[in-house]
């Protein structure tokens, strides 16, 4: 660790009836902390549990009732956290039975917004699931993107709530429209609304590309020895890329005329931000289509280290890693270049492995290493 100084971290973690943890209380060092075991133990569940602190919600797509240990109505998640501002205590408590459901407290202050609870612990999240991002469906790049934007502009993720409202009213209206042909004045007001929350999405998820292509093309660079340059393209309505000149307001007056017709007829909102794309190339080819399973993982991996850059950049500290399973995706040379990488800044990690990973680190000091079992952690 760099001048003695220490980064971001959860120092402590409670967890009660959270998956298969009835009641855990742990003390993480802030560096490197190593949670090993055989599978189906829960080291994966506790990695859940952090990220769910940090964005308010479970990562793998489950209801609140989903994750509540069996037999039970109640879980709680609480997280002591070191920042740049100090010491602060986030608690997120679900009940089942009761009228509140989710409880967010700050502090020990009650909060019903959301976007109270974004940026006091950010994250960064590498798991399995995350190649979904470069072969699976538009939503899931769209999770990574708003996601990470979220974290670091709380305000990004009021206006995301506020569009998925507009959507919802859209949505009913053009339902009515197509029914009964009633609704058009309504239809023009909302219209305005629309476009321009559309027009402020938009906007900041280009900013934030702007700012993480060249750190990714940067990652991959180092990942693949200089061999592959990778990029993110955004892409209007799926099809259509955005380019830096262009007028967002003009371009989507046109897109909203040219489905206009069509959106009466199916009763439903066919252009805006819930609709949008990525798109990652490597040298300059279609990553999805033509990338091979190697390419895949080393493109997200790259992505991941780019966004702790950009968290470092936006917050002036490194967010907290999640690495779930990583390594048995890794092959040998990006296993070191990856732990080079994180013994060399200010990040507090965590790791699940089912393999004794311990020795992979010259320098062990400030390493923890925990053993989990069956809803369990000792530390060895």
């Amino acid at each position: 660790m760099i001048g003695g100084l220490k980064p971001l971290y959860l120092k402590k973690l409670k967890l009660i009836n959270y998956r298969n943890y009835e009641s855990i209380n742990i003390d993480f060092t802030s560096q490197i902390n190593i949670l090993r075991g055989p599978n189906a133990q829960g080291k994966t569940n506790l990695i859940e549990s952090i990220y769910y602190l940090a964005i308010g919600k479970a990562y793998r797509s489950a209801r609140e009732n989903q994750i509540t240990r069996w037999n039970n109505n109640y879980f709680g998640i609480t997280g002591e956290i070191i920042n740049k501002f100090g010491k602060s205590v986030l608690k997120i408590a679900y009940n089942n039975s009761d009228d509140f459901n989710k409880e967010i407290k700050i502090n020990g202050i009650k909060t019903k917004k959301m976007a109270d609870l974004l940026g006091n612990l950010t994250a960064v999240l590498f798991a399995p699931e995350d190649l979904n991002i470069i072969k699976g469906s538009p939503l899931e790049r769209r999770k990574l993107l708003d996601n990470d934007i979220s974290q670091v502009s709380p305000d990004y993720y009021v206006k995301l709530q506020r569009y998925n409202k507009i959507l919802i009213q859209r949505n009913h209206l053009l339902k009515k429209i197509s029914f009964c042909a009633k609704g058009y004045k309504e239809l023009e007001v909302w219209n305005i609304q629309f476009l321009n929350i559309c027009e402020d999405i938009i906007i900041k998820r280009l900013q934030v590309l702007e700012k993480l292509n060249p750190l990714t093309r940067l990652m991959h660079r180092k990942l693949t020895n200089g061999k592959e340059n990778l990029e993110f393209k955004y892409l209007f309505n799926k099809n259509e890329q955005i380019k830096k000149e262009q007028s967002i307001t003009k371009l989507l007056n046109e897109e909203l005329k040219k489905v206009k017709e069509d959106e009466i007829c199916r009763g439903i909102t066919l252009m805006g931000p819930h609709r949008d794309d990525l798109i990652f190339t490597v040298n300059n080819n279609n990553l999805k289509l033509y990338g091979s399973q190697g390419q895949h993982r080393s493109a997200v991996l790259s992505i991941k280290l780019a966004e702790l850059e950009f968290f470092k950049a936006e917050s002036g500290e490194y967010p907290i890693l999640l690495l779930d399973d990583v390594f048995s995706e890794l092959d040998k040379e990006r296993r070191e270049k990856l732990i080079s990488i994180i013994h060399n800044k200010y990040i507090q990690c965590f790791i699940t492995t089912t393999e004794d990973c311990f020795s992979l680190w010259d320098d062990q000091k400030d390493i923890s290493n925990f053993y989990v079992e069956k809803g369990t952690l000792k530390c060895n």
